[in-house]
């Protein structure tokens, strides 16, 4: 027998095998294409207002997810230069319950380095993820707010 016809006979036996094996593997979906469609939104709503002379702040965050009957995860951080060299800072990491239509949630973050927040303008940035799929879908959001009395 001529060699190239000897190889190609031994490829179409190669793919007729693995032809085979592939139709006796498993007949499930991907999980990407098997999980629904995730929608995911979040937003830092402004102004946030003071609590306990700037221990801590108030922020309105409105967040909607739609993975139903679960929670998403949610992460808020605010950093704001007040006085001379002086940085407030401080994180709020809370769960929101999945209801398919936007909800307000009024988050309480304190200073984390002992700075005291104050009135003025400051750096908020946040995100919402869903645990439930992989890769976990995210959604993030970051700009400024105002922070009043």
């Amino acid at each position: 027998m001529h060699p190239l016809l000897l190889k190609a006979g031994i490829g179409a036996t190669a793919l007729a095998a693995g032809g085979g094996f592939a139709l006796l593997g498993s007949s499930s979906p991907a999980v990407a294409y098997s999980s629904p469609p995730v929608f995911l939104d979040i937003s830092i709503g402004s102004p946030a207002h003071l609590v306990a002379k700037g221990a801590a702040i108030q922020v309105p965050v409105t967040t909607s997810c739609t993975t139903p009957d679960r929670n998403a995860y949610v992460s808020v951080t605010v950093t704001e230069r007040v006085g001379g060299h002086k940085t407030a800072t401080g994180t709020q990491n809370f769960f929101v319950p999945c209801v398919g239509s936007r909800q307000t949630t009024l988050v309480t973050i304190s200073s984390g380095n002992g700075v005291a927040f104050a009135k003025g303008t400051a750096f908020a940035s946040g995100y919402i993820e869903d645990y439930y799929y992989y890769p976990f879908p995210e959604e993030t959001t970051s700009g400024t707010i105002t922070i009043t009395s």
